[in-house]
């Protein structure tokens, strides 16, 4: 980690504080200096004093010394420096001492103070060896005055006496110092580990900070500072970021199939597979829930489909759960960042919008960025802010369109449709609307306001004296709210409708996808008297075990088969053995969109039960339903 320190390292710390010393003492030795030249009358008059002149040189000599010992600081040989400083003031202090007043010399004091700076800042052979040379200095100045060189002072009058006093002196401020900077050096010691372990402590707060507690794996933040990391080593003229968004299909049905837990194992073995495929130039991010970014560093021309099949290829492989051999698949969203301004966030929400538009194409798939996109999703959203609105302020409306017995020409049921009308402006039809409230938390309160606002007109047909069904359209998203049963049951029961005249229609697609909770939810229905209905009948990839399993009630064959049939004989044979099938499986069959006398024709020779389409009538609101319904009761029967 950088600059988390609290101290800091020992040696940047202490060297600061070392060049403190030395300009201190400059400044000190300057001082000295000045006053000397300046002030002291018998340093500037008496020209033959050569130890006043002596003292200027070594004190200048000092000075110039210092200065270069700040180079050799400067250049981290820290140990070299300090030695030498300390050494060098010794010196200077017992060669000024010796010529200037002996012992009686006012530098003696300059000997305590380099015992404290060279035992806090020296190493202890260092500080030794130094009181060592002091103490030989103090007994040579002393002998000195008996007869040595001469000395300004004179004589020493008790010269034992006052050696013997210096040295101890000396040894008491050698002990006293030894003790303080063993005090002060164990203390930053402890210190010093204590902030390490602070640093320590932050780093792993750090790491916990930026990462998922339950895969390990990046978790946003963490994720963003990584991603920065990337574009900085970002080459942009040959190199560019690849973003997979990922979204796993149908999670909550593991947990309710299973448990939290079992979810949980799960995305531990989806965020082991994820760092398998990423290497160094990348990283792995849960995002948020059972939502993964993959990001990868990589040459311009790299073909980011063949990685996506590969992820896909890989999160699909079967895994076990609690002893359980399962599998999920994923849907995926891609896009390439060439940009070195591009936002972690932004990149992210471009692939989430490429990752939307590939679960809606079927799930299990990839799909790439492009501006295209962008503006459809961009129009979607004003679709939903719309419709927020429209929902709000009752502007939706329900039609209900005839479907008409082939045999006896009656009307039998109506098949209600959502549609607006009112208070909108972009005129946006139902092609447009109706799939992207499938798409959205929307079509929760819309479905409950279908079924309710159905269900209202269909009792005020039955106190009219029409006995009609109404069939409703739902998504397999309504289906998997666990109190969507129960809703049904309410509204059944609010406007006093037996359950027999109420029909869901489901596409065959939803069926397809085997949710349990939706499948309960159906057979529950069922027993309840619901009538059940594949829509869109023949357009997936049929399954004959869910027709017999929930006891499906209508086959409605979707407008495809049934507008081909005056010209493709093909298509009578297929629409034909559908119907005989449903006939086998005790299923009426209600054929979408006919809009021609001849289509009409063919479908009664084929014994169809039921048409639905413009030839009879367009969906119209619930009021003006049984006018229509009346007209068509008038007019004559085709045979």
């Amino acid at each position: 980690m950088e600059n988390r320190s609290l101290v800091g390292e020992k040696k940047p710390s202490t060297n600061y504080q070392l060049k403190q010393v030395f300009l201190g003492t400059q400044i000190a030795a300057l001082g000295y200096i000045i006053y000397m030249l300046l002030l002291d009358q018998n340093a500037v008059n008496d020209t033959n004093s050569f130890y006043f002149r002596l003292d200027l040189i070594l004190f200048s000599f000092g000075l110039i010394a210092t200065s270069l010992l700040f180079m050799v600081l400067h250049q981290g040989r820290y140990a070299l420096a300090s030695a030498s400083f300390f050494y060098l003031w010794a010196v200077l202090v017992a060669l000024t001492t010796w010529f200037i007043s002996g012992l009686y010399s006012l530098f003696i004091p300059c000997f305590f103070v380099l015992f404290l700076f060279t035992s806090l800042f020296a190493r202890r052979v260092i500080f030794v060896s130094i009181f060592v040379f002091q103490a030989c200095a103090i007994v040579l100045i002393g002998l000195n005055h008996e007869g040595g060189l001469p000395v300004s002072q004179g004589a020493l009058v008790d010269p034992i006496s006052r050696i013997i006093g210096a040295l101890l002196l000396t040894t008491f401020c050698f002990g006293v110092c030894w003790v303080i900077a063993g005090v002060v050096k164990r203390s930053f010691k402890e210190l010093k580990l204590e902030n390490q372990k602070v640093v320590e402590s932050l780093a792993v707060i750090e790491k916990l900070a930026g990462s998922d507690p339950l895969t390990g794996l990046l978790n946003r933040k963490g994720a963003e500072i990584s991603y920065q990391k990337l574009l900085q080593k970002l080459n942009l003229s040959h190199e560019c970021i690849i973003i997979y968004f990922m979204d796993l299909d149908d999670f909550k049905d593991i947990n309710a199939l299973y448990d939290h837990y079992a979810g949980d194992e799960l995305l531990k073995i989806i965020s082991d597979r994820l760092n398998s495929l990423v290497g160094e130039d990348g990283f792995a991010c849960r995002f948020a829930g059972d939502e993964f970014v993959l990001a990868i560093r990589a040459e311009q021309d790299f073909d980011e489909g063949s990685f996506a099949e590969k992820l896909l290829k890989t999160l699909a492989q079967p895994h076990f759960i609690l002893g359980i051999e399962a599998s999920v698949t994923t849907s995926l969203g891609i896009v390439k960042i060439s940009d070195s301004l591009s936002s972690f966030n932004g990149a992210c929400k471009k692939a989430d919008i490429a990752m939307i538009k590939a679960k809606q194409s079927g799930k299990d798939n990839y799909y790439r960025y492009s501006h295209k996109l962008h503006r459809e999703y961009m129009h979607n959203l004003n679709i939903v802010s719309c419709l927020k609105n429209a929902i709000s302020n009752n502007l939706l409306e329900l039609h209900f369109q005839p479907k008409v017995n082939l045999r006896t020409n009656k009307v039998e049921g109506v098949e209600a449709l959502v549609r607006w009308v009112r208070g909108n402006a972009d005129k946006i039809g139902p092609d447009e609307f109706v799939p992207v409230i499938e798409s959205t938390a929307l079509i929760h309160s819309i479905g409950d306001w279908v079924i309710n606002e159905a269900c209202v007109h269909c009792k005020k047909w039955h106190d009219a004296g029409n006995q009609l069904t109404v069939a409703v359209n739902l998504s397999a998203f309504q289906l998997t709210r666990s109190s969507f049963y129960q809703t049904v049951v309410e509204t059944l029961e609010r406007n006093q409708i037996s359950p027999v005249f109420l029909e869901i229609e489901i596409t065959e697609h939803s069926l397809l996808q085997e949710i349990p909770l939706v499948n309960s939810q159906l057979e529950s229905l069922k027993k309840l008297g619901v009538r059940l209905a594949i829509d869109d009948f023949g357009t997936g990839y049929s399954n004959m075990g869910y027709l017999t399993r929930l006891q499906i009630d209508v086959l409605k064959l979707d407008r495809s088969f049934v507008s081909d049939l005056s010209n493709s004989e093909e298509y009578r044979v297929i629409v034909n053995a559908m119907i005989k099938m449903a006939k086998v499986l005790g299923m009426k069959v209600v054929a979408e969109g006919v809009e021609t006398e001849p289509e009409r024709a063919i479908l009664a020779d084929l014994e169809c039960d039921y048409g639905q389409g413009y030839l009879w009538a367009p969906a119209v609101p619930g009021e003006k339903l049984l006018d229509v319904i009346g007209g068509l009761q008038q007019q004559p029967r085709c045979q």
